[in-house]
């Protein structure tokens, strides 16, 4: 090659390092202004968010007393809205009160997205309530329209932000006034196993960015009232003793037992409540047993025809196992085919006071159903997994009304005992003291949350 054509390479060379360059700053710089502008966007809606966050807190503001204090009540889970629907009920008689209902989307652990505002409205309609519909996928589209209704008060069924769609989270609520009314008794002093020394006692239940957020805490025992007082982060006046609205809802529900009556030699079948907890192998909660004895139950059912049976699983149960993997999908459908198989065996969800006032017996090996069947003055036979997490007073109180078993023989003849009329409730005195604990005062405390409500907005 002559030296004039190297001298051509070099410059070309050259100048392919230059273009390329060039080109690879031309990337750059259009990478930043689209970074800028993806920036500029979020800042606008960021603006736009805190402008229509003033204008609800303005408007929310304006609205108050004289005129009626509008209370929206958002239901994404309909087995917890008897813990809100006394108090519904109550507004709905109150001429203080505009109370309206809204259903959501939730996401609970065994969900992959979320989903489930479609069974909410239909069973809110099948109870005759009217409710405004949040299905949209936006979770801000439809917090749009929240803040449009400028409710005085809001109230969410439980504490967990996660279960909620992004911006119905406590956070993008504090415009308006969080009102806490809770969804079940404490009853536990950590919700892990693990020894976890990071989760102080109680502060899932009492001291969640939630809780910290509301205007007011209705408190349904003299425990739950002593636990939220000791993390000091509340003013007085925003604890307030007032019992359980549920438990009133559950009694006030007719006896509906979901198959036909029918005798045998003059007797009706014994009925058997079987509903095993979510927390299979979790180390959270770790009360499930449902993956050790189902085949126990099905054999047992298959072989008990003078039995009826009801199936009511945690919400989260069947997804649960599934997606841990504790159990394969085909596993649980073989389940689900072989129980609805058998005759003297149905499936439950949804409210359940009717079902527990009809019922002869309970087995569980949950948390909930711990303190709210015994109200029922019924025998109760709770499955200890023997490596759950730790029970506080309440807990414990409610554990010694029932009959504590670890091994499915000793459930069996157990039962078997009571279908026989052999065995007598040997826990009716346990229950009177729980019942005195879990009922602090004769008033309703549906009535006890209205009042204080009411007085508070009294100038």
């Amino acid at each position: 090659m002559s030296g004039n054509e190297n001298q051509l390479a070099l410059v070309l060379n050259s100048m392919s390092r230059a273009i390329l360059t060039l080109s690879e700053k031309q990337e750059n710089i259009q990478n930043t202004i689209v970074a800028f502008s993806n920036i500029l966007i979020d800042m606008n809606n960021q603006v736009v968010q805190s402008r229509k966050f003033i204008q609800a807190l303005s408007a929310s503001q304006k609205k108050s007393s004289p005129q009626k204090i509008r209370c929206v009540f958002i239901i994404q889970l309909i087995e917890q809205w008897d813990a809100l629907f006394p108090l519904y009920k109550e507004m709905l008689r109150n001429d203080y009160f505009d109370p309206i209902v809204v259903t959501l989307d939730r996401h609970l652990g065994g969900d992959g997205y979320f989903c489930g505002e479609q069974r909410v409205s239909d069973e809110l309609m099948r109870l005759n309530i009217p409710h405004l519909r949040f299905d949209m996928e936006d979770s801000f589209a439809a917090l749009e329209i929240l803040r449009d209704l400028a409710p005085d008060i809001v109230f969410r069924q439980s504490q967990w932000d996660n279960l909620y769609p992004p911006a119905f989270s406590s956070e993008y609520l504090s415009f308006s006034r969080i009102c806490v009314v809770p969804y079940g008794v404490i009853i536990l002093e950590k919700y892990s196993t693990s020894g976890d020394e990071e989760e102080k006692p109680n502060a899932l239940s009492c001291d969640t960015p939630y809780h910290r957020r509301a205007w007011r805490i209705f408190c349904e025992t003299e425990y739950a009232l002593e636990k939220f007082q000791s993390f000091q982060h509340s003013v007085p006046g925003k604890l307030v003793l007032s019992g359980y609205p549920k438990f009133q809802s559950l009694l006030d529900e007719a006896p509906a037992w979901p198959f036909p009556d029918r005798q045998q030699s003059g007797q009706r079948p014994f009925r058997v409540i079987w509903s095993p907890h979510h927390s299979v192998k979790d180390a959270w909660l770790n009360f499930g047993t449902f993956d050790e004895i189902y085949e126990n139950f099905l054999e047992w059912a298959a072989s008990s025809p003078d039995m009826e049976f009801v199936f009511k699983p945690h919400p989260e149960l069947l997804k649960s196992v599934v997606n841990r993997r504790i159990m394969t999908q085909e596993q649980v459908d073989h389940f689900m085919k072989k129980w609805l198989s058998l005759e003297n065996c149905t499936c439950a969800d949804g409210r359940y006071g009717g079902l527990f006032s009809a019922s002869d017996i309970m087995i569980t090996d949950g948390i909930s159903f711990l303190v709210e069947y015994p109200i029922f003055g019924k025998p109760l036979v709770f499955f200890d997994s023997g490596r759950h997490a730790p029970l506080n007073d309440i807990g414990r109180l409610a554990k010694s009304c029932a009959h504590v078993v670890h091994d499915f023989s000793s459930m069996k003849t157990i039962v078997s005992s009571y279908k026989n009329g052999t065995l007598q409730d040997p826990y009716a005195e346990n229950r009177k003291k729980l019942m005195k604990v879990l009922f602090p005062f004769e008033k309703r405390a549906e009535e006890i949350i209205i009042e204080n409500i009411v007085s508070s907005f009294k100038p």
